[in-house]
């Protein structure tokens, strides 16, 4: 692997992707409260959506990483060792202490074991490490994907390769319609690992997710024509993801009356929906020139932060869940009864707080790389 120039946005991407995280998770967590008006709902409903490119972002930046530092054959040895430490070690250890903390384990030995073992596979053991199982499946196909997308990105014409993306955005819409379809077939297959991937766990299938990792393949491989096309282009991009969250906001105001009365409902930002893809794919776009904005603007101090939140993202990432349960407690103590999108606000913002604060102190531990995938502080030589 060749040394390569450091992507600032990059840092600035993950910090994004984290903050939406953390708020798409404060807004979970207060948006079916009984007292949550149809006034409150709306407003969650324009801060999820303005928050939901957190999952294509990551992935997004997970191919464009890769494939912007890897141009030649990738040692799948030292490769998988090194995501091994970084990605697998620490998701393991916070998978097994929510598991223990927060699971229901049973009483016997063998119960606890097995149920950590399931949960370290599944991703069952907290809401939100579904997506580093999901994450694990691409580092562990990104050898054969590489040799795959790099025999087609150099025997293709770059009017081509447009093209080829274009289709390929079609048929994954297209994939998206069949999902349940899918599943119901995949329940007949009976063939282990695979079938619970179509089924029971298919919101963690590699595959329906492929897209957003190819996006960023595309960037990472051609980074000098990706930025200035997309700056070129910028107000097109932002004007139809603007135009799609108007629609996706109409949606979901719209899914909340019922025969009943209404109901707080956020199905329509599901994320594997033929309008969601679309809505997405555009969402990535517009992060990336708003990364760009950043990193061209003129404010040093939301550049460092926003570098500073890229940095311990990952462990952030692992430790939010965990915080979240102590910021919503905190919100909910000194705004009691109050009014539900500031107490989930005052969550989201405190939430973040601690769970950048929690990965930037385990990363001074010299197990630091263990614990949020820091490597240990050096040692100063006297």
């Amino acid at each position: 692997m060749s040394k390569q120039a450091r992507v600032e946005e990059i840092q600035y991407l993950r910090g994004f992707a984290f903050l939406a995280v953390v708020l798409q998770h404060a807004i979970g967590h207060y948006a079916y409260l009984p007292e949550t008006g149809l006034d409150n709902g709306a407003v969650l409903g324009l801060l999820l959506i303005a928050a939901k490119f957190a999952v294509p972002i990551f992935i997004f930046i997970t191919g464009f990483v890769l494939f912007y530092n890897y141009k030649d054959r990738v040692p799948f040895v030292p490769f998988i060792r090194k995501r091994f430490k970084d990605i697998v070690l620490p998701y393991l250890i916070w998978s097994s202490l929510y598991a223990i903390f927060f699971g229901d384990l049973g009483a016997e030995w063998r119960d606890i074991g097995k149920r950590i073992l399931l949960d370290w596979v599944t991703g069952k053991a907290s809401y939100h490490l579904w997506y580093v199982v999901m994450s694990i499946q691409l580092y562990l196909l990104f050898p054969l994907l590489q040799r795959g997308v790099l025999w087609i990105w150099e025997r293709n014409k770059p009017w081509m390769l447009r093209g080829g993306f274009i289709l390929l955005c079609l048929a994954y819409i297209g994939l998206t319609m069949k999902i349940g379809d899918i599943s119901t077939s995949a329940e007949g297959w009976h063939i282990p690992i695979v079938t619970p991937l179509f089924t029971e766990y298919a919101d963690r299938n590699a595959l329906y997710f492929l897209l957003y990792f190819i996006m960023g393949a595309a960037a990472g491989l051609n980074i000098q024509f990706w930025k200035p096309w997309m700056m070129k282009t910028r107000m097109v991009w932002l004007s139809l993801y603007l135009l799609c969250s108007l629609v996706l906001f109409y949606k979901i105001v719209h899914s909340f009356p019922t025969g009943n009365g209404y109901v707080i409902q956020y199905n329509a930002t599901l994320l594997l929906q033929p309008f969601m893809v679309v809505f997405l794919l555009l969402s990535v776009i517009a992060m990336c020139i708003m990364a760009v904005w950043l990193q061209e603007g003129t404010s040093d101090a939301l550049r460092r932060l926003f570098h500073y939140l890229g940095k311990h993202s990952y462990g952030a990432y692992l430790a939010h869940a965990l915080m979240l349960t102590f910021a919503t407690g905190a919100a909910d103590y000194m705004l009691p009864g109050g009014n539900i999108s500031i107490r989930t606000a005052a969550a989201f913002l405190l939430c973040a707080f601690l769970s950048v604060l929690t990965a930037v102190v385990l990363s001074k531990l010299p197990i630091g790389r263990w614990l949020v995938g820091a490597p240990a502080p050096r040692k100063k030589i006297a």
